[in-house]
């Protein structure tokens, strides 16, 4: 075991100093994360995605883009009787498609994520596009409801970063329950998405713009999905745990702790360096998961004995450590809905986020911490330094504001 550790490390230090001359280089490079965007589901995935996927949009490669995709979708799904024979030039593709309001027992109306219509507008492509939110209840059967009234055609694909299928919640209703493979099928960002962009940039090679986009969009699917690690890396890697059965034993053995190890080094590191923070700018601080790595409950709190409401909150909003934002929320169940004219304040002067429970948030500038980086940040006391600047910002903009 010590000497496969050792060979295994030997490559991770190979990775290091690859990546390091990537980053000379200026590879590493992505508007994305200069923006805080990577999670955003509405204005990057899908903004995105829809663009590329419109004949009409201006990156001047018309229905390239979009057949590649349905040649894709084709492969993909060969047991399907699955056809999308239509002018791909003239479809037309939208982002948020406004299909009503929302019923009150939820079956009918919504938004949908992405949209593809023929010219005619009697066939379709649906994508319900999920990151890292939830899915709204009775969604994919309100858009089910919705397509077998409006098309004589269509298919409705729920996209995520792995390809999990969606919760019964979003699927049953009233009059039926779905069923994957029948109903609505599952597509992913960690291999459909990554494919489709591939092929896409082998076409956009005449167009350096479009081209250099989709790479740094390509290059972000990979961080999200965990695949960002060099080939040559992953090449020895495997080489070297598929050598002999004990190597397979030890990598399914480590493999099997995988979160327990994760949600050990932040119940420890995080939660001590989280302690010195609040000790050094003199605020009170709550740190009492001990699940990190399940969504909403890997999270911890700022706060000063004036604030009655409100307080600083760091928080992981998906499962395993991803989606780690922060920003001003209620301070619990017996604070929520009170002061809203406090809450709209704070909104308006912060922007960002908002829902019921959050006034503002925003990502964290590493909001995924499935990152071997990331940890590296934490020990070397990088991320103790980032989130400092964030509470500190955060409690200049709030100056003046009766918390």
């Amino acid at each position: 075991m010590l000497s496969l550790l050792h060979k295994v490390n030997q490559l991770v230090q190979e990775e290091k100093i690859l990546k390091r001359e990537k980053e000379r280089r200026g590879e590493n490079y992505n508007i994305f994360e200069v923006m805080h965007a990577q999670g955003d589901e509405v204005y990057t995935h899908s903004a995105i995605i829809a663009s590329l996927l419109n004949p009409m949009w201006n990156h001047g490669c018309k229905s390239t883009f979009l057949k590649i995709f349905v040649d894709h979708l084709k492969e993909s799904l060969p047991n399907v009787d699955f056809s999308f024979d239509t002018d791909l030039e003239k479809c037309l593709v939208d982002v948020e498609y406004y299909i009503g309001n929302v019923s009150l027992e939820k079956e009918s109306g919504g938004r949908i994520d992405i949209i593809i219509q023929s010219e005619k507008r009697d066939k379709a492509i649906i994508i319900e596009n999920k990151i890292y939110a939830d899915d709204q209840e009775k969604q994919l059967y309100r858009y089910k409801n919705y397509a077998q009234t409006h098309y004589k055609s269509y298919i409705l694909l729920y996209l995520t970063l792995d390809g999990h299928v969606p919760g019964k919640n979003s699927t049953s209703g009233e009059m039926f329950s779905m069923e994957e493979g029948k109903d609505f099928f599952c597509i992913d960002y960690k291999s459909f998405i990554r494919d489709w962009l591939i092929s896409c940039k082998e076409k956009a090679a005449s167009s350096p713009v479009v081209r250099e986009t989709i790479t740094q969009y390509y290059n972000l699917i990979l961080k999200l999905t965990n695949q960002d690690m060099e080939s040559s890396t992953k090449e020895k890697l495997v080489d070297l745990l598929a050598a002999n059965k004990d190597n397979i034993t030890a990598m399914l053995k480590i493999s099997s702790v995988r979160n327990e190890t994760l949600n050990k080094v932040c119940d420890t590191k995080l939660r001590e360096q989280v302690q010195k923070i609040a000790n050094e700018l003199e605020m009170d601080c709550t740190c009492s998961t001990t699940n990190w790595c399940k969504r909403w409950e890997g999270h911890f709190f700022f706060s000063k004995p004036e604030w009655k409401y409100f307080c600083i909150v760091f928080e992981f909003m998906g499962n395993d450590l991803t989606d780690f934002n922060y920003g001003i929320r209620y301070k619990g169940e017996l604070e929520k809905g009170k002061t809203p004219d406090v809450k709209q304040e704070i909104t308006r002067k912060l922007g960002g986020k908002h829902n019921e429970w959050w006034a503002s948030y925003k990502p964290f500038k590493d909001p995924n911490w499935n990152d071997d980086v990331v940890f590296e940040h934490l020990f070397d006391g990088t991320i103790k330094t980032e989130i400092t600047n964030n509470v500190k910002e955060l409690c200049k903009e709030l100056e003046g504001i009766d918390l």
